[in-house]
């Protein structure tokens, strides 16, 4: 019996120690991650700066351009572009990584022996750079921000952090309310989240009385129509369809209006033509808008919301599809500025910048001639012949070293100086570097 009891004591503390084990396994690995993600900034700022202090290991020489400035930050571009692509990384991450690392090392020596040592990451230099505005020209403030916040960064979780360096940035410099709210202002932007099942958050930082005024503007409005007795939505709903058609252009002459394409094949209208919709050719390229109602850059739609969008609409523009005689679109111009018809019809059947790894919408990139049409080998304005590219990738296409090739899928592939191609689907080397 003594037996017995001795072993039932004995399992609870053997699954202690299996648990605590666990956990010290976990923090180990958490502190190598630390460590990797900290020596990875430091590259990726080396790797920029290199490239701004050399720009022409990227930059055309002899090109009629850019300035002196612009060719460096069309270098640092580049770099950044090659390095989101080796690393699978988004262009955004790359910068805000490299900053992370020069910020640290620069004005914040104490965090970043931390995030380097492995008990913080660079996410807690980069909630620490953003208040570091009033303690550039005073090196005693730096010096105590960067103290307290090395010993905080031991002690408290990331958003908690964030929090405090905020407070300890006021109280150090000793900014002044409108201080402290011109300084959050700068800050301002819009954020959409996407979320499952269609549907996403739209938010915008802005001041606070503007923002309470434009829901009490939109709560009025929503009061207003909720008196008409055939109007069913709740008044979330119609605040939130209100603001919508208000973001979209719709119901103000101030605001610039929008425009979505949205492509419904005729069969989801009336299953009854289906017959008469031909299947896509195997081997074609572009989008096969015989397929599914979709908005193009952004996925499918499910039928009963494409309806309800044509029905909306009032007015819509038919596009007949053959994929073995092509579209009348395809006609060869004299001007080089597209059409609007064939600005409409690239952003159909692309949805997005042709460059590998960029997902800026087609709607708001350039049309770029691929054989250019100034020059000797005078490319001709027709869809054959133009390729939607966002600003950065079309200004990289026009001056820099960045060797562009087109895939059979109209996709382009990217060659940079160091040999790195870039791959649509990112797949892993043949021969990883490890």
């Amino acid at each position: 019996m003594d037996a017995d009891v001795f072993e039932s004591a004995r399992e609870p503390v053997d699954d202690v120690f299996v648990l605590r084990s666990m956990f010290e396994s976990a923090e180990a690995d958490q502190y190598a991650a630390n460590r990797a993600a900290a020596r990875r900034a430091e590259q990726l700022a080396d790797i920029l700066d290199f490239a701004r202090g050399n720009p022409g290991v990227y930059v055309d020489d002899g090109i009629p351009g850019p300035s002196v400035r612009e060719e460096i930050e069309l270098a640092e571009r580049c770099a950044a572009v090659e390095a989101a692509s080796r690393m699978c990384l988004s262009e955004t991450e790359v910068h805000a990584l490299a900053e992370a690392a020069r910020t640290g090392r620069s004005r914040l020596p104490g965090l970043w022996h931390h995030v380097r040592e492995g008990f913080a990451t660079p996410a807690h230099v980069q909630a620490a750079g953003a208040h570091l505005a009033g303690m550039t020209s005073r090196a005693e403030l730096l010096t105590e921000y960067d103290r307290e916040l090395s010993d905080l960064a031991l002690r408290v979780s990331l958003a908690v952090f964030r929090r405090k360096a905020k407070d300890i940035a006021h109280r150090l410099t000793g900014a002044t309310n409108a201080e402290k709210h011109a300084q959050a202002l700068k800050e301002r932007k819009v954020v959409v989240t996407d979320l499952p099942d269609d549907v996403s958050w739209f938010g915008v930082l802005m001041p606070t009385w503007k923002a309470h005024a434009a829901f009490r503007r939109l709560t009025s409005t929503a009061k207003h129509h909720a008196k008409d007795k055939r109007e069913d939505r709740t008044r979330h709903q119609l605040r939130a369809d209100l603001a919508t058609a208000l973001l979209l252009g719709v119901g103000t002459e101030q605001m610039v209006q929008t425009k979505v394409f949205v492509t419904i094949p005729l069969d989801r209208l009336a299953p009854d033509a289906r017959v008469s919709v031909r299947p896509h050719a195997p081997g074609t390229t572009g989008l096969d808008l015989n397929q599914e109602a979709l908005v193009p850059g952004d996925g499918p739609l499910d039928d009963a919301t494409a309806r309800q969008i044509l029905c909306d609409a009032g007015a819509f523009t038919r596009v007949i599809t053959d994929p073995i005689t092509g579209v009348i679109l395809d006609i060869d111009r004299r001007s080089r500025r597209a059409t609007d018809a064939q600005r409409a019809w690239l952003a159909l059947q692309h949805g997005t910048c042709l460059r590998d790894g960029c997902d800026r919408l087609a709607l708001d990139a350039d049309i770029d001639h691929w054989c250019q049409f100034h020059g000797p080998k005078r490319g001709p304005t027709n869809i054959a012949n133009l390729d939607p590219l966002c600003d950065p990738d079309h200004v990289i296409k026009d001056f820099t070293k960045v060797r562009h090739r087109r895939r059979r899928d109209r996709s382009i592939e990217l060659e940079f100086p160091t040999g790195h191609r870039t791959a649509a689907a990112n797949p892993l080397p043949d021969d990883p570097p490890f």
